[in-house]
């Protein structure tokens, strides 16, 4: 994703994830990258946590679809959790330019108080170039209709779901070259639709979205 995405990843995203209070069992990080002119090492992320939280990384190569929207690379972290600890596992999705409170983990846990639970969301706070703004945090499962009209507050970085879940619903669209955080959250919303002991809501905001207005997008207008 370029050098200074690569920065954002090193400097922003894992650092936030090393200080989680309720530490991950697994990170998982997928290049995008040329394998031959990678410039991402594996040392590079490791120095990223502290301690005995390093052997706790693990670097992929993305051998799945590339360059949409990160989708065969996510794809890749989940089939890796799964192999790793089964479907009914929580994976987090963090994206290389956002970061989570310190919290956000151990807040989610907290949330998922029924084994019922399939779906975790917390808030997003929006920083843009205008300053910060709050996404409203859904208290119930929010329909297919919702992402179809709006945002109801959920995409990539406070994506907190068990994996066995995530597979119901297909994984990531590896054909989508946008909206593809939402496209699966529609189909987790269908599969989840009635069981309301399946969704929870953390009621805080521990989630920090970096909206660039520079970066080109194949859904932005014109």
């Amino acid at each position: 994703h370029g050098e200074e995405r690569l920065g954002l990843l090193l400097n922003r995203s894992l650092p936030s994830v090393n200080k989680q209070s309720r530490p991950v069992d697994l990170v998982v990080v997928v290049s995008d990258n040329d394998p031959v002119s990678n410039f991402l090492e594996r040392e590079d992320i490791e120095s990223c946590f502290d301690g005995t939280s390093k052997d706790k990384v693990r670097f992929l190569q993305n051998e799945r679809t590339s360059r949409m929207s990160s989708t065969g690379n996510w794809n890749t972290g989940i089939l890796e959790a799964l192999s790793t600890f089964g479907g009914d596992c929580w994976v987090a999705i963090l994206d290389e330019d956002d970061e989570w409170h310190e919290s956000h983990v151990e807040t989610c846990l907290k949330s998922s108080t029924s084994q019922e639970c399939q779906w975790v969301v917390s808030g997003i706070v929006r920083m843009g170039k205008t300053g910060e703004s709050k996404e409203p945090i859904p208290d119930h499962i929010p329909l297919a209709k919702d992402f179809f009209t709006t945002n109801p507050g959920v995409q990539g970085s406070n994506l907190f779901v068990r994996c066995e879940a995530l597979l119901k619903a297909g994984l990531f669209d590896e054909k989508l070259s946008s909206t593809t955080d939402r496209d699966l959250c529609i189909r987790l919303s269908d599969i989840l639709h009635g069981v309301d002991s399946s969704f929870a809501s953390t009621g805080e905001y521990t989630v920090v979205h970096y909206a660039d207005p520079f970066r080109p997008r194949v859904s932005k207008y014109g």
